[in-house]
């Protein structure tokens, strides 16, 4: 049957252009061109506006060391997770598979002891997923009620609380999230990165407008402080469970994971401008930088109106960070529900979704912070645990465990386990102390 696993043990191994074939056409294709601004949308989110800050916290210098290390450990397992995903679609003759499906088929191909256990990993990763999208989407809710009050407060005579303009956001979100298809997003997409990069090169000129001088900030920060460091980067990438859903529409796949393809230049370009913010930020702001630099932006009406351009942007990110999850809810409804019953139980969850995420950005104090814990906790199994896990448990199946393998995947697992604990202990110190500003 096409959907057994064969395990191709004792025969040819696949080429990297049968594993990558070329898919069939439909109406949700997109090209190797609007995938990159998918992938460079989603990243580019409002965690890159805490990267000065959180150079505070490493100093200048081993800040830029420790981004491009995290970096380049979050691309490689990135492309375990492709690889891993190609490679069973290939055994089991399928074009596209999910995150959580990849995971359960990777168990599935591994030792007798772990095989039966295949549901369990696909829901775990199921529950980590779910929880990160939509604690991001939480985030944006606060982060634009919180940029709106601001500019309105400072700029006009209208004076809403921010649980006003949370409710209010919610008409243009839930407007956007009836949007099922990433094509349809694409043109949006493009226009928000041209936004955002308007944006961002404005903040970049306030940047360079004037610094502290060089030998008054701290190069080297203390080892204490790197856990706060860690837990901030984590959460400014963001992206990697919009990783599969974004190449599994992909026309031409080979395109996503080449040298030169759409993971790897979205990638670098996105560290590259995550290196300048953290940089400069710190150097134009020392040691006051606030949690985000649209805090530290000058009090003008210029400065006021690059705000609403951030709000705008992030605007239409939430709708991608909320696709994730809601795709794993389509697939169980045209599974489980009569047909004539799926389309509106799936924009009724759809809503339902955003209420829940406006909900928690209204009831929760601190809510960025508690997001923040989220994204340390669930963002770290996505990108540093489970890829790993996924290649160890394919090599296994092609019976290609070398000690290579187990010393760089154990090796991975066990920075992913630091990671955990330092941006754990990170989010938890930060709600400590907010609270405890809050009280006095």
């Amino acid at each position: 049957m096409a959907s057994e696993l064969v395990p191709l043990t004792g025969i040819r191994l696949p080429t990297m252009g049968e594993m990558f074939a070329s898919r069939v056409r439909d109406s949700r294709s997109i090209s190797a061109d609007q995938a990159l601004v998918h992938m460079i949308k989603v990243m580019m989110g409002t965690g890159m506006l805490s990267l000065p800050l959180a150079f505070k916290h490493s100093g200048i210098w081993l800040g830029m060391i420790l981004l491009a290390i995290i970096c380049a450990i979050c691309i490689y397992c990135t492309r375990q997770l492709v690889y891993g995903q190609h490679y069973i679609t290939f055994i089991k003759r399928e074009q596209r598979m999910d995150y959580a499906n990849v995971m359960r088929n990777a168990v599935e191909l591994g030792p007798s002891w772990i095989r039966g256990h295949g549901y369990l990993f696909k829901q775990l990763v199921n529950v980590n997923m779910f929880v990160a999208q939509f604690g991001f989407c939480c985030v944006y809710f606060v982060f634009m009620a919180d940029n709106l009050k601001q500019f309105f407060d400072q700029t006009s005579n209208i004076h809403l609380s921010q649980a006003t303009w949370i409710a209010l956001l919610m008409i243009p979100i839930t407007a956007l999230c009836t949007i099922r298809e990433l094509k349809a997003l694409a043109p949006l997409a493009a226009c928000a990165n041209a936004v955002y990069l308007i944006a961002v090169t404005i903040v970049l000129a306030d940047l360079f407008s004037d610094w502290y001088p060089w030998t008054s900030l701290p190069a080297f920060g203390a080892v204490e402080s790197l856990p706060l460091f860690f837990g901030t980067v984590m959460f400014a990438f963001e992206g990697v469970a919009v990783v599969l859903p974004i190449e599994n529409q992909m026309n031409e796949p080979i395109h996503f994971i080449t040298p030169n393809g759409v993971l790897n230049t979205s990638c670098i370009l996105v560290l590259l401008l995550y290196m300048t913010v953290g940089f400069f930020g710190f150097l134009r702001y020392g040691n006051d930088i606030k949690d985000t630099l649209t805090l530290n932006l000058p009090q003008t009406p210029f400065y006021q109106a690059i705000k609403i351009m951030f709000v705008l942007c992030i605007l239409v990110s939430y709708p991608l960070q909320f696709y994730v999850p809601m795709e794993r809810v389509e697939k169980w409804i045209k599974r489980k529900v009569v047909e004539n019953k799926q389309e509106p139980l799936i924009y009724a969850i759809r809503f339902g979704g955003v209420l829940l995420t406006c909900a928690m950005a209204q009831l929760i104090p601190h809510l960025a912070l508690f997001i923040s814990l989220v994204g340390s906790v669930a963002g770290t199994s996505l990108t540093l645990v489970f890829p790993p896990l996924i290649e160890l448990l394919c090599c296994y199946s092609k019976q290609q465990l070398t000690p290579w393998v187990w010393l760089r995947n154990i090796g991975l697992m066990l920075f992913a386990l630091v990671g955990f604990s330092t941006g754990t202990y990170a989010s938890i110190v930060q709600i400590i102390e907010a609270f405890g500003q809050s009280d006095v």
